[in-house]
This record gives C-alpha cells, structure tokens and sequence, in this order.
C-alpha cells in the first residue's frame, strides 16, 4: 500500500518519509502491533516474539515496523477497583488500532497481544481499517507445583479462603510464594483466559498452537516466526478479518468455544465482533439454541495437570475442530486464510489423548455448561454457567450493592449453604465497566460452597466455577427492574430446564419496591469509565458504542 502511495508525484513527502525509516518500497509493510506492557504477567516480554514475527516477516521478503498500544493486565486487577478498566479497555485498544493504522501505509499486520479483550479490541480496529491481520500472544504461564499437582492463578484465591477455614494452615503461604512461577504468560489452568486466541486459530488468523503452547518455549518462538510469515501471505492475498468472519465460521468458533467449556466474556466480545462486521444473526438467543447441541468434550482427564497443559498436549484447537468436524458439528468448507478450507487444513490432524480431548460419542456433557436464561429476573436475558449437577437451584437471596461487598461477606462467613449470592452494580454502566466476577466465586470454591451456592449478577463471569453462577443480567442495575430490587431472604429461582431466573413476586408488591427504591449508579471514579458507560450498549448488545437512530 505504501508502494502504491510514493509513486505518486504528490506524495514525495511520504516518499522521503519512508527512506528516512528506512522501508524498501517494493516490498509490503507489515506492521507489528504489540501490547508490550512491563507491568503486566501477559505483556510483558512481547518484544522478544516481536523479534521472531520480525524474522518472519522479513524472511518472506516484507518490511517490517513496530508499534504500541497500551495494555492493562486483568490478571492483575481482580479484587481491585482497577477491574472496572478490563472490559472499557477493549474499546479504548480498537480505536488506538483505528488511529495507528489510518494513514494507509500498512499491507497487513500482526497483532502480538494476550489478554482476551486486548486482542478482541485489536480485532475490532482492524476490521474497521480492512486491513489484513494475523495473532500470536505470550503463551499461557508455568503453572506453579504444590504436592506434586499444577495449580493456576486460580489457586491462590482459593487458598485465601482455605487457610481462614482451617484447610489449609497460615504457613503454607510462605510455601506457596516459594514455589510461585517465574515465567509469563495467560492462565494455564483457564480455558477463558485464553479462549479468544483459541478463536483466532479456528479462523485461521493465527497459526496453529497459537492458543495453547505455553510461553517462553521453543515452539512459541517458532509459532511466531510462522505467524510473521502468514501475515506477508495475507497481505499479498488481500486476506482482512471481514473475509475470514462469515457466518459459517462465527458458527464454527461459538461452537468450539462451548464445546471446550464455554468463555461468557469471549461470547460477549464475539457478539462486538459481529456487530462490526455487520453479522446480525449472533446474540445471547441464538448462542443459547447452539448451546442446547453442543456437547462438552474438553476434559481435565488428569487431576494433577493443568487444563491448559493437558489441551495442548492432547492436540490442541485443531483437534478439538477434528473432533468437532467428525461429529458434524461445524462446517468444514469454511475458507481460512491459508488458501484451503477448513476439512483440509485439518485432514491430517489426530488427537493425542482423546481422554483430554473427546470425541461427541464419548462427550463429557450432552450439552454446554454455558447457557442463556431469561425470566422476570433478566428479562432482556442473561448467561448461566453450571458444572453440570443438576438442572435447578432454588435458594435465599442474599444482596450486596458491588463484589467488594460481597468478598467481605464471604471473608466474614455470612453466605451459607442454600443461599443465592447477588452481586448488584457491576454491569458496563452501573459498575460501571462490568468487570468479571472472580475472586467471590474463587472464594465459594475454596470454601467448598461451590455446589451450594448459586450467584447471580449483573456484571461478567469467570469460567472456573462449578456451580450455578448467573451473569450479565441485563436489565443491569440502576433502572427500573426486578433485579435492582431484589432483597434479602427473596426465594430465587435458577432452572435450566425452563430457562429462567425468576422470583414469584406479586405486582402490588413489587411496585411496592419500586416506589421505596432508591435508584442510583456506581462510584464511576474517573471520566474515561463515566464517558464510556454513557456510549456503551448493554450486555447482550456486546457492550459496543450506541449508535445514534
């Protein structure tokens, strides 16, 4: 593109610009875009696989020039205000992308990024400039050893609550940072935390082991060095997002994403996603339809390893896809950007370990832990993730105005067995930013009190738990619904079978709330989130701007 710009007689400023920067204009530029971050587990070190794409890129005969956009680390922000800036994080990566990438002089460029919304954010700057783009991120995390098992990040969550037990003694803290990992990267025992990389893959805007090798391993230096060379193809094949995001290959990721357990914040970013690109036919209903025949076939077949360790060496993505593919579930003559569909690109893919990795006639689960629900509780709909032990709870409300509330409580021993925990005031404008709920359901976990207590919220949801956990219910806190008056000691109901979140309420007592109610909004803390609550839609819209009618 930028060839196309210097030959002309009116552009010899650009021309010189280019020499001074030293671009061979005869060759495509490819722009690396990295989310180099020195503060952050995810970003940080980026600019080491920057080297190896810029090999790449070179070595298929293409310039190369390096950029940066800001990135803040999630991992780091649960059970902090911080957390509200996860999800607006998005919006303010996509325009940065839209703005670095405006003046035209790109052919392609590769995204180097790991946090889920820092890539989605990506994503959506580059399908609004049409510019051929290709993944890598860090990797996922050593995972850290205690009693010969692998623990996540999730771990240390649950050992706060374990040690105020009594299940774990005070000292086992001091063995625990002995043993804490060295090295970078996402959550190796999270599917979520690395579920939208695990998309770029299936859409072949990443190479293959992109989603799953772990970080500071030969084989991600080499899946960076490939994906240098991928992104020179694209550019000279013309090969943008918009071409690679139809509706058969949406399909085919809603899919692989349920089937390895289901990522609620990846789906909301996927309906973001479509919005851009002007796919129509992707939201909560239709997720929650394909949701219904979609069977579990992820499965952590060895306690003592992480998850994330356990896909990767089972075959990862592609042979999740392969499995996937040979139980027709997804639909093999989507093109990818390699030239070839997708029933070629993975006809010589084996599983490793199909104990890790099923087949549907061996699945885990019938049908997606993920789910949509409605009912007088959510009435323009919410997700529900459960472990799969049963198909309802019924319990007593016990309501808290934000999760800090709710972590106090849980720190105090005020939610027991039977109660529904509700988590008000974290939805995109009432938190506002909608961060993820993670570190009260990590404490539920370590409590043992994850089949015992249901949660239900407004704001997003972490993937580990294995109760019932209701978020993004949408209407959010702050206007006139059930959900902002609810009270304790309400008897909720959560049932899979009828789709609901409901309370039985007569309506002469509901009005009765709505007229003591006192409505109000979060402490927005900062005129970016104030700003963005005001723009953002709401959650089964994907969170992306309002567009004026």
């Amino acid at each position: 593109m930028l060839r196309e710009i210097v030959q002309q007689l009116d552009m010899l400023p650009q021309k010189t610009l280019a020499n001074c920067l030293g671009i061979d204009v005869a060759k495509p530029l490819i722009g690396i875009i990295s989310a180099q971050n020195g503060l952050t587990a995810a970003h940080s070190g980026l600019d080491q696989l920057c080297q190896k794409v810029k090999e790449g890129v070179i070595a298929a005969q293409a310039n190369a020039k390096v950029a940066y956009v800001a990135s803040p680390d999630s991992t780091a922000m649960h059970g902090t205000p911080s957390a509200k800036y996860d999800l607006p994080s998005r919006d303010l990566t996509a325009n940065a992308v839209e703005l670095l990438c405006a003046n035209e002089f790109f052919d392609g460029l590769v995204f180097v990024a790991s946090e889920p919304n820092t890539v989605c954010g990506m994503l959506l700057g580059a399908i609004r400039q049409n510019i051929p783009a290709v993944f890598v991120c860090q990797g996922t995390m050593m995972p850290f050893c205690e009693g010969g098992k692998e623990y996540g990040f999730v771990h240390l969550y649950e050992q706060i609550a374990r040690i105020k037990t009594g299940k774990t003694s005070y000292e086992a803290i001091e063995n625990l940072e002995r043993n804490l990992p060295l090295s970078l990267g996402t959550d190796c025992e999270r599917y979520g935390a690395n579920s939208f990389n695990c998309m770029m893959e299936a859409l072949g805007l990443a190479v293959r082991g992109n989603g799953t090798a772990p970080a500071a391993s030969v084989e991600r230096k080499n899946i960076a060095f490939e994906t240098g060379k991928l992104a020179v193809k694209l550019a000279n094949d013309k090969w943008t997002p918009r071409r690679a995001l139809t509706q058969a290959s949406v399909n085919n990721i809603v899919t692989l994403d349920l089937a390895c357990g289901g990522s609620s914040t990846t789906l909301l970013n996927l309906i973001a996603v479509c919005k851009e690109v002007g796919i129509r036919n992707v939201s909560f209903k239709t997720i929650g339809e394909q949701a219904k025949s979609t069977p579990v076939l992820l499965n952590k077949a060895d306690e003592n390893k992480c998850i994330m360790t356990q896909f990767h060496q089972a075959g990862g993505v592609y042979a999740m896809l392969k499995q996937l593919l040979g139980g027709g579930l997804i639909d093999g003559k989507v093109h990818l950007s390699q030239g070839i569909t997708l029933a070629e690109q993975l006809s010589d893919v084996i599983p490793e370990n199909t104990d890790v990795i099923r087949s549907v006639e061996k699945r885990l689960l019938p049908s997606a832990r993920l789910r949509t629900i409605y009912g007088n509780i959510a009435e323009a709909g919410a997700f529900v993730q459960c472990g799969g032990k049963g198909n309802s709870f019924v319990g007593s409300a016990k309501v808290y105005r934000s999760e800090e509330s709710a972590v106090d409580a849980l720190l105090h021993r005020e939610i027991k067995a039977g109660d529904v925990l509700v988590i008000q005031g974290e939805g995109p404008q009432s938190a506002p930013g909608m961060k993820e709920i993670f570190v009260s359901l990590a404490l539920l976990k370590g409590y043992g009190l994850e089949d015992k207590v249901a949660v239900i919220t407004d704001g997003r949801i972490a993937d580990f738990y294995n109760g019932f956990v209701v978020g993004h219910i949408t209407p959010e806190t702050g206007e006139q619904n059930l959900f902002s008056v609810l009270q304790d000691g309400d008897e909720i109901e959560i049932s899979l079978t009828k789709g609901k979140v409901s309370l039985d309420i007569k309506t002469k007592d509901l009005n009765m709330r709505y007229r003591l109610h006192e409505s109000s909004v979060g402490n927005y803390g900062s005129s970016f989130l104030k700003n963005w609550a005001k723009t953002c839609s709401t959650a089964v819209e994907g969170c992306v701007y309002k567009t004026k009618k």
